[in-house]
C-alpha cells in the first residue's frame, strides 16, 4: 500500500467517524433537548398542533491536511468533543445556575471552561499580577470596562462588586464558583454569543462527560455537545514552516467575518496554516430542525453536508528537513561546546542559525530550518518559556532574519564585473595587502591583516578561491555602486522571494539610499569597497542568499521561491491545483561568465577555504565561504554551495550567528548534500510524488 493509499484509508476512517457522530447526534435530537445557533422562527399554532421552533445547527467541516512532497503526514486531524451553548434556546433567566452546574461537572472530569482574561485571581478577589503592568494588561478586558464606563482605577474589591452586579451573581455562590461564572459570562460577551454565533464553553472534553451531558439534555437546556477537529502534528520538525491554528482575535474578526467566519471559528495563525487557509478551511454544513417546546425534534427540515478542506502538499521533503535541522543543531552545539572547552581558539558567543535548500531549476524549497526551533504541538505549553529564551526559538531566521552575506556576495560582484567588462577571466590584479586608493579609508585584505602576507597575483577564479578582499575592492570600485546594487537586486537580494508563509523580511542592498535610510548619512566613495565584499549596508535573508546561488548556478533564471506543490481533494483522489514555477527575473549572463564564476566556486571546495571539508567528498560541490564582521561579538559565519557541479540540482545556504569563519559551518552543508543524494538514490524513479502527479 503506497503512502497515498494509506492517506485515503485514514481520511476515510476519520470521515466515517465524523459522519457517525453526526448521525448519532441527529438521532439524539429526537429524544434529547437540542439548541440552535440561528434565530428561531415560530410557526402559527392551532388548537390541534404543537407550537414549534425552527433552528439551524452548524456541522463542522474537517480542515484539510498538510503533507510533504511525497505525501508524508505533517498535520492531520483528530475528532474531539466540545461543550457548546446555543443562543436560541439558552435560558437567560437561569444561566448562572446552568453555568455553575456545568463548571461542577467539568471539574469532576478534568475539563475546564475556556480561559478568560478577567484580571482577578481564581481563588481570591485580588488582581492578577499582569493587571498592574500596562504592557501586559488585558486589552480585551480593558475594552470591556470602557464600554461600560467603568474606571480602570477601581481596586480589586470594587471591580469584583461591579462584575457581580453586572452579571447578576448573588451570594449563593462561594468566591471560586462565582469567579468561574464571571469568567464564562465575560467570554460569552467577548466572543459575541448570539443566534448566529454559539459559544464554545469547553474544548476537547472527555467522552464520558460528553455522554453525561447529552443525557442531561432536558435539565441543561441550551447546552449541546458538538464534535470538532483538532490539529494533530505528525512530526516535531518544520515548526517554522507548518505554523498553527487558533481562535479568531478581536482585531481579526471584522475582516474575517466578511469572509464568512464566525467568532468561534478556527483559523491559521502563521506558517503554512495561515498561508494556505483558503485551501485548508473547508465549508461547514448545516441541518435545519423543527423542535417542539421541549426541544424535541419534530422533523428534519433540510440538511447540507459539510465539505472538507483541500489537502495541501508542500514542496519540502520531510526526511531532508529532518536532516537539515539536525545538522544545523548538531554543528551549533558542537561549536558552543568547543567555545566552552577552548575559548582561546573558538567563539564563545555562538548564537542561532538557519539553513535553506532550494531546487535550482524550479524555486521549490526542499528544506528550510531555523535554530533554535521548538515542538509546534506544544506551542501553548512552551510559549512563556520560548518568549523568555534569548535565542528566540519562535523567530524564523531563515525567512525573517537579515544578515550581511559577507564574502559569499563576491560571486555577485564577479558576475557584474565580468558582464560589464571591468575584468576578463584572465585579468590579473596584485594583492598589495592594504588598499590605498582612498586616503581616508584604507581597508586590508584579511590575510594581510591576520598574517602580514598577501595573496599575490589573483584572477577572479583564484580570488574567489582565496576570498581575496583586495581583488574585489579594486573591481568593485571600478564597477561602481549603481551597477553593483543593480546586479544584486536582479539576483533577488533585497527583494521578496515569493515564499507564501508570512513574516518574510525584504532586507536591502547597499546603496546611497539604503545607507541614508539606515543611518541618515551620505554615501562616500569608500563605501563601495565594503559593499563589494558583501558588507556595508547589504542585509539579506538566508532564503534570498540561497535563491541568489540557485539563480547563479542555473545560468541566470531567478524563480520565485515557493512551498506549495499540490492542492489535493480531501480524499486524495485527484489534484485540484499544482503550483507552476514562476520566473521572477532573467539575468543576462554569458556562458563564459557563468563558467568562470562556477569554476571559482569549485576551487573553494577543491583547493580553497572549504577544501578541508569537501576535498574528499565523492560528489563535486561548488561553494563559497563568508565571515561577516558585526557590531558586537564574533563574526557571523556564512556558507553557500551547490551540487552536483556538472549538473546542479540544489543550492544550499547556511548562516550561524557569531560562528566565526564560513569554513566552520561548511560541515552542515556537507551533511545536507550527503542526505539529499542518499535520498535521491533511495527514491529512484518511481515516487509517490509522480504517482499523484499522474
Amino acid at each position: 500500500m503506497n503512502k497515498f493509499s494509506k492517506n485515503v484509508w485514514r481520511v476515510g476512517i476519520v470521515g466515517v467517524v465524523a459522519i457517525a457522530l453526526s448521525l448519532v447526534m441527529v438521532v439524539r435530537l429526537a429524544r434529547l433537548q437540542l439548541t440552535a445557533e440561528a434565530a428561531g422562527v415560530n410557526d402559527n399554532a392551532s388548537a390541534n398542533t404543537v407550537e414549534t421552533t425552527r433552528v439551524t445547527l452548524k456541522t463542522k467541516a474537517m480542515r484539510g491536511e498538510i503533507t510533504d512532497r511525497y505525501g508524508r503526514e505533517l498535520i492531520t486531524n483528530t475528532v474531539t468533543n466540545n461543550i457548546q451553548l446555543e443562543y436560541a434556546l439558552w435560558n437567560r433567566n437561569n444561566q448562572n445556575a446552568v453555568i455553575a452546574e456545568l463548571i461542577g461537572l467539568c471539574a469532576q472530569y478534568g475539563a475546564e471552561p475556556r480561559a478568560d482574561t478577567v484580571p482577578l485571581e481564581k481563588d481570591r478577589p485580588e488582581f492578577v499580577e499582569s493587571w498592574s503592568d500596562p504592557e501586559e494588561k488585558s486589552a480585551s478586558f480593558s475594552s470591556f470596562m470602557k464600554k461600560r464606563g467603568w474606571n480602570e482605577a477601581l481596586n480589586a474589591g470594587e471591580l469584583w462588586d461591579e462584575l457581580c452586579g453586572y452579571f447578576d451573581i448573588g451570594e449563593e455562590y462561594d468566591y471560586k464558583t462565582a469567579r468561574a461564572i464571571v469568567g464564562v459570562r465575560f467570554n460569552m460577551e467577548r466572543y459575541d454569543f448570539a443566534y448566529s454565533n454559539p459559544f464554545v464553553f469547553a474544548e476537547n472534553v472527555d467522552r464520558e462527560l460528553a455522554l453525561l451531558l447529552n443525557c442531561a439534555g432536558y435539565t441543561m437546556k441550551g447546552v449541546r455537545v458538538t464534535y470538532d477537529y483538532e490539529r494533530e502534528y505528525a512530526t516535531t520538525f518544520a515548526a517554522h514552516i507548518l505554523g498553527r491554528t487558533g481562535g479568531i482575535y478581536a482585531e481579526e474578526y471584522e475582516e474575517l467575518a466578511a469572509q464568512g467566519y464566525a467568532m468561534n471559528d478556527t483559523v491559521g495563525k502563521d506558517g503554512a496554516e495561515k498561508a494556505f487557509e483558503s485551501y485548508l478551511r473547508g465549508t461547514d454544513g448545516s441541518v435545519t430542525l423543527e423542535l417542539d417546546g421541549d426541544g424535541r425534534v419534530v422533523r428534519v427540515v433540510s440538511e447540507t453536508e459539510a465539505r472538507a478542506g483541500y489537502n495541501v502538499m508542500l514542496t519540502i521533503d520531510l526526511r531532508l528537513q529532518e536532516a537539515v535541522e539536525n545538522a544545523l543543531a548538531d554543528q551549533i552545539r558542537l561549536m558552543v561546546a568547543e567555545g566552552l572547552e577552548d575559548p582561546e581558539k573558538h567563539p564563545t558567543d555562538v548564537g542561532g542559525g538557519a539553513a535553506v535548500v532550494i531546487d535550482v531549476n524550479s524555486g521549490e524549497i526542499l528544506a528550510l530550518a531555523s535554530y533554535p526551533t521548538f515542538d509546534i504541538s506544544r506551542y501553548s505549553e512552551l510559549y512563556n518559556e520560548m518568549l523568555a529564551d534569548e535565542l528566540l526559538p519562535m523567530f524564523n531566521r531563515a525567512v525573517s532574519g537579515i544578515y550581511s552575506p559577507g564574502s559569499t556576495f563576491k560571486v555577485v560582484t564577479s558576475v557584474a564585473c565580468l558582464e560589464e567588462g571591468i575584468i576578463r577571466p584572465d585579468t590579473v590584479i596584485e594583492d598589495l595587502g592594504r588598499y590605498t586608493f582612498y586616503k581616508d579609508f584604507q581597508p586590508e585584505c584579511w590575510i594581510y591583516r591576520e598574517a602580514g602576507v598577501t595573496h599575490g597575483d589573483e584572477t577572479v577564479i583564484t580570488a574567489l578561491r582565496d576570498s581575496c578582499n583586495y581583488f574585489f575592492y579594486e573591481t568593485g570600485r571600478l564597477l561602481g555602486i549603481e551597477k553593483l546594487s543593480g546586479y544584486a537586486s536582479a539576483f533577488g537580494l533585497g527583494e521578496y522571494t515569493g515564499i507564501e508563509i508570512p513574516g518574510e523580511s525584504k532586507g536591502y542592498v547597499a546603496s546611497p539610499e539604503s545607507k541614508m535610510a539606515s543611518v541618515g548619512v551620505d554615501w562616500v566613495g569608500g563605501d563601495v569597497l565594503q559593499a563589494s565584499i558583501g558588507q556595508s549596508y547589504n542585509m539579506f535573508t538566508p532564503l534570498q542568499i540561497c535563491n541568489c546561488i540557485a539563480t547563479l548556478v542555473n545560468g541566470g533564471t531567478r524563480y520565485e521561491c515557493h512551498l506549495l506543490k499540490y492542492v489535493a481533494e480531501s480524499d486524495y483522489s485527484s489534484v485540484a491545483n499544482a503550483t507552476q514555477s514562476v520566473i521572477a527575473e532573467r539575468i543576462e549572463m554569458s556562458e563564459v561568465t557563468h563558467d568562470t564564476v562556477l569554476q571559482g566556486m569549485s576551487e573553494v571546495t577543491e583547493n580553497g577555504t572549504a577544501s578541508t571539508v569537501f576535498s574528499k567528498y565523492e560528489v563535486h560541490v561548488g561553494g563559497k565561504t563568508g565571515s561577516v564582521q558585526v557590531s558586537d561579538g564574533t563574526a557571523n559565519s556564512v556558507f553557500v554551495a551547490f551540487a552536483p557541479f556538472e549538473d546542479p540540482e540544489i543550492a544550499v545556504a547556511v548562516i550561524v550567528e557569531h560562528g566565526g569563519s564560513g569554513n566552520g559551518i561548511a560541515p552542515i552543508a556537507l551533511e545536507i548534500f550527503k542526505t539529499y543524494f542518499a535520498l535521491q538514490e533511495e527514491y529512484g524513479i518511481e515516487t509517490a510524488e509522480q504517482t499523484i502527479a499522474n
